[in-house]
């Protein structure tokens, strides 16, 4: 199951205490690095000075908002030129954007200040002193062990007051050398508050062909060329601010933007990266030690790339060191083998190194975890990528695909899980296009919990087992979980995931898991007792209820904040999660089976509830899979409609009568009442035993055969038949007080006429049918002339009654008990009948058996003398 799980506290804290040590240790530098300040460049186009505003402050977010955005880029200088221009509109806005951060790589950078101003009333106050910037190395990326080395330039901004408007230019120079000069960025040309103005130019030598592609937006630039320069410009003013609804997918942006890239097609890109990614340098003895024991161990190539997969997952530690060009050429694999450590392209290339040693081909592939598929929207460039894995290919050419930076993957090489990156660009020579990443593809649910409520009476604790089972990256996910975390803390936290329902809940044993390796499954068990389950009903105390919901399942369906939008909302994929309750119950429990089922374009939703055929157990089964990573803002309404419902039927109730639980008197009217319908039954089982039909035509006595063939059948289910009902009369509480007394009560929670109806009317008709039985019984042994008609209407009124009990009680809104066990019932009786009253009316068996009457007819039988004559004169004749 999915439990929230606390960090560990001196990680957490160890984190914090270098964070602070390496604030104050830049904090206190004397002089900044890499920071001047100089005139603005020449090349730049200035626009008229501006500290009026047109916006409307109630449309402003965050206490300030932007007068002018600028940003000029000179392509062939390596130059980019900002100049912004805000105003603080109130206390917090000044509270939070004070200060001036501006980040830069030291190592092929500079940061040039050209001013830095506030404006009060008009008049400008210079606010640029170098000696008051600090040059920082905050490492943002350190938690995700990530060290780019980039530094921050922060300028403390003193005496900022509501309505101040701050102004600042600067450029930064240089670029990363990896790129060998080429372009390539990407533009929000609005912004989440309204802005008064926008300015972003492109300067491109004109020989250089830049390619744009408009997001959201159908303002295209202005280009111009001139003295061997073309110029692309967005100049914008009076622009709204972007209505951000919450809960899109990762891959959706929306701000309305620009994509810019000198990158032609995805196989310029490759071309660019196919250097990178050589390896030029021989393997060292220890990395060709380690690859030649994987080939000794494993002979296939499947356990190869499994066995080298492990290795590079789980001994090489994920930490990169991404300065300048590190942050796109992965270092040597026997470097980052040496080191045991590297960041996604260093772990990817040493897996290629490896398998490629072992004669198995392998590549790196480059993709978007965020963009995903949507990367093929974009325009080509190296900045379209932020991972790296690695495509492998066995034997007849099937490919697979795999992450080096997960750890504690099992499973085998057909299904290690990968995450769902939709493409990739394989740095592979002849690479023109994405490709499609196929992950392992399985139709099973990768969380199946099983919890099981022993419920031994209705005051008592209440005991509970769980076993979840989880596949694929769940199981990935809790293997690392639990090779990181205490099996007490791990304890802890599941015990108050259930405590939320349960307040009282306790351990019953210690938490266990196995692990399946091969298959990849790791399983939990947990077994709690609770106490107090059953509760009062807040305005009926002699109710008692219990409620069950798929608490596991509930945590994978996430509801929006946002209902009316114009965006696509995001949705978990892949989710398939499967929940059983299951309820031993200490009684039979009446009540009807039910199916649900809730589909849309994105989730499908199904819910089973079933009563044992003896009505003492009951399972809940709930599925929950989806089938996309997001709705289209149309479909959100349905969509959010048809959660709801999901919601809505997520929790099922039992309720119990307290009175219904404690046995009352005997109910003696009820028992007078018994024994009246009993005496008219044998009045009437008086009657049919003298009623003496005459045999059917062509049948006499002397025909009479002995009980045989499949009426030996028929006598076996009469013998048991009052047995039968007599069981049922007395276990079905007829005759306990406390029963009529709750069911007839006005103030009883369970009062009912109807049923009390429906009660008398089944004990009348079973009282009858066990007399019934009884004279059936012994006519069949007598085998009287009148049990093919007797037998007859036996099968048919058991048919019509039972129909007929349940329509009643269907039609009166009663429960009516399990639904299936209802339907098989009738289809018994039907089957019965369809079977047996045919045979009592056609077989000839029957006809020659039962021929016995209480008056048999008398026979005429001739004089012995005339026959003796008749004899004697034929033998004259």
């Amino acid at each position: 199951m999915r439990h929230f799980y606390p960090e560990n506290k001196l990680r957490k804290l160890s984190v914090a205490l270098l964070f602070l040590a390496l604030i104050w240790q830049h904090a206190t530098i004397a002089a900044p690095r890499n920071v001047t300040k100089a005139p603005e460049p020449t090349w730049i186009t200035k626009l008229p000075h501006r500290i009026e505003t047109n916006i409307n402050i109630n449309e402003v977010n965050g206490g300030y908002h932007f007068l002018l955005m600028d940003q000029q880029y000179e392509v062939a200088r390596q130059e980019v030129y900002s100049h912004n221009i805000y105003k603080f509109t109130t206390e917090e806005g000044v509270q939070n954007s004070s200060e001036i951060r501006i980040s830069f790589d030291p190592h092929h950078e500079q940061l040039q200040f050209h001013k830095v101003i506030v404006w009060r009333n008009g008049k400008p106050i210079d606010k640029l002193n170098l000696n008051k910037v600090k040059v920082l190395q905050r490492e943002s990326g350190m938690d995700k062990g990530i060290y780019d080395e980039s530094l921050t330039a922060v300028l403390v901004l003193d005496d900022i007051r509501v309505g101040d408007v701050v102004e600042y230019a600067c450029t930064i120079k240089g670029g990363n050398p990896v790129f060998g000069g080429r372009f390539f960025n990407s533009f929000n040309l609005q912004g989440y508050d309204p802005m008064d103005e926008r300015l972003l130019r492109i300067v491109m030598p004109e020989n250089r062909k830049l390619n744009y592609k408009l997001y959201l937006t159908e303002k295209k630039p202005a280009i111009k060329t001139v003295n061997g320069s073309t110029t692309y410009t967005w100049h914008l003013k009076n622009l709204p601010g972007t209505v951000v609804d919450d809960g899109t997918p990762s891959w959706y942006d929306p701000y309305p933007g620009v994509y810019l890239s000198e990158f032609n097609s995805w196989a310029e890109v490759v071309d660019w990266a196919l250097p990178l990614y050589e390896i030029n340098q021989k393997l060292s003895k220890p990395l060709l030690a380690s690859i030649d024991s994987i080939k000794n161990t494993y002979g296939s190539g499947e356990d190869r790339v499994v066995a080298a997969l492990r290795f590079v997952q789980d001994e090489v530690r994920y930490l990169g060191f991404e300065a300048g060009i590190g942050g796109f050429k992965p270092r040597p694999p026997s470097e980052v083998y040496a080191n045991r450590f590297g960041d996604c392209k260093d772990k990817a290339l040493l897996l290629c190194a490896m398998l490629r040693e072992m004669n198995i081909k392998a590549y790196p592939a480059l993709v978007n975890s965020s963009t995903q598929e949507h990367i093929a929207e974009l325009l080509p460039s190296p900045y379209a990528f932020n991972h790296c894995i690695v495509q492998v290919e066995l034997l007849g050419g099937k490919t697979y695909w795999y992450d080096a930076t997960i750890s504690k993957q099992r499973g085998n090489y057909k299904n290690i899980y990968l995450p769902n990156y939709g493409k990739a660009l394989l740095i592979k020579p002849n690479t023109k296009a994405l490709a499609t990443v196929t992950g392992p593809a399985t139709d099973k649910p990768e969380v199946k919990v099983k919890e099981i409520f022993s419920i031994s009476d209705f005051t008592g604790d209440v005991e509970l087992e769980v076993r979840t089972e989880y596949a694929g990256s769940e199981a990935d996910y809790q293997r690392r979980h639990f090779s990181t975390t205490s099996i007490k803390d791990i304890g802890k936290s599941y015990l108050n995931f259930y405590a939320n329902s349960y307040p009282e809940i306790e351990h019953n044993e210690e938490i266990r898991y196995e692990d399946d390796a091969s298959g990849n499954i790791f399983t939990v068990f947990e077994k709690y007792t609770i106490p107090n389950f059953w509760t009062e009903q807040a305005d009926n105390e002699q109710m008692l209820e219990a409620w069950f919901t798929p608490q596991v399942l509930r945590s994978y369906i996430n509801q929006p904040k946002t209902s009316k939008r114009t965006m696509p909302l995001a949705v978990g994929y892949p989710v398939h999660v499967e929940q059983t309750i299951t309820v031993l119950l200490p009684e039979t429990w009446t009540i009807s089976n039910d199916e649900l089922t809730v589909e849309d374009e994105a989730f499908l939703f199904t819910k089973s509830e079933k009563y044992s055929s003896s009505g003492k157990e009951l399972n809940l089964v709930y599925t929950y899979k989806t089938k996309q990573d997001h709705v289209t803002a149309e479909a959100t309404s349905q969509h959010i409609r048809k959660q709801k419902s999901v919601l809505d039927a997520l929790s099922y109730g039992l309720t119990y009568h307290k009175g219904i639980g404690a046995k009352g008197d005997t109910a003696w009217p009820v028992v007078a009442f018994t024994l009246i319908v009993l005496l008219a039954a044998a009045f009437g089982a008086y009657k049919l035993y003298h009623w003496d039909p005459e045999l059917p035509e062509s049948y006499t006595i002397e025909d009479g055969r002995t009980i045989g063939g499949w009426l030996i059948l028929v006598a076996i289910g009469l013998i048991a038949t009052p047995f039968r009902l007599l069981f049922g009369i007395l276990s079905e509480r007829y005759f306990d007080s406390a029963v009529w007394n709750n069911i007839l009560d006005a103030s009883s929670g369970i009062y009912s006429p109807e049923l009390a109806g429906i009660l008398i009317m089944e004990l009348i008709v079973n009282t009858g049918y066990l007399v019934f039985s009884v004279l059936l019984i012994f006519m069949f042994f007598k085998r009287r002339s009148s049990v093919p008609r007797l037998m007859t209407i036996y099968y048919a009124a058991s048919l019509v009654f039972i129909v007929l009990d349940y329509a009643l009680i269907s039609m009166l809104g009663l429960e009516a008990g399990s639904g299936a066990d209802s339907a098989k019932e009738i289809w018994r009786a039907f089957v019965a009948a369809a079977i047996w009253v045919p045979y009592f009316n056609l077989s000839h068996r029957v006809k020659a058996t039962f021929v016995e009457r209480l008056h048999p007819a008398e026979h005429y039988q001739p004089e012995p003398e005339e026959a003796d004559e008749e004899v004697e004169e034929n033998v004259i004749a």
